[in-house]
This record gives structure tokens, C-alpha cells and sequence, in this order.
């Protein structure tokens, strides 16, 4: 993992677990998000783990870890961890 102390965080929550979309201020795609209402880009990323995960409710903390070291495999201005 590579050090996030300068990107912006966005939390949310799916399911009762918390998660935080972590952005490059510094990439092409912020200047787009930082206009989004934050309440819209948290809806945006419950719908993203929905989609790409499926249900997280009857997984464990280190099944959706695992799930999200794939989704984030290559990233460079976006990041999705566990809060």
C-alpha cells in the first residue's frame, strides 16, 4: 500500500461495515469528485461494492479485505479500503 497522507478520504458505510474511498488530489479524477455532493459519492461507492462484491454482510473482515486488494490491484488515483 502506498502512503495516502495526502489524498482526500471519503467514508462511507455498506452494510454496517465502514469503508473509505481514498483519492489523489493530484489525479485527473478529483477535480470531478470534489464536485460530486459528498452524499452522492458515498451513494456512488455503496452501489461500487455492491456491485463488484456482492452482499458483505455474511463475509468476514479479511474476506472483504481480500475481495478489495483485487478491486484496487493497479490503482493509481483511486483507493478502497476498510475505515
Amino acid at each position: 500500500m502506498s502512503d495516502f497522507a495526502n489524498w482526500k478520504s471519503y467514508p462511507f458505510t455498506v452494510e454496517g461495515v465502514e469503508f473509505v474511498s481514498l483519492i489523489d488530489p493530484n489525479g485527473s479524477m478529483y477535480s470531478q469528485i470534489k464536485r460530486v455532493p459528498s452524499q452522492v459519492f458515498s451513494q456512488m461507492n455503496e452501489q461500487a461494492i455492491r456491485e463488484i462484491i456482492g452482499s458483505i454482510s455474511n463475509l468476514t473482515k479479511s474476506e472483504i479485505q481480500a475481495e478489495l486488494d483485487k478491486i484496487n490491484l493497479g490503482y493509481s488515483q483511486a483507493y478502497l479500503a476498510l475505515a
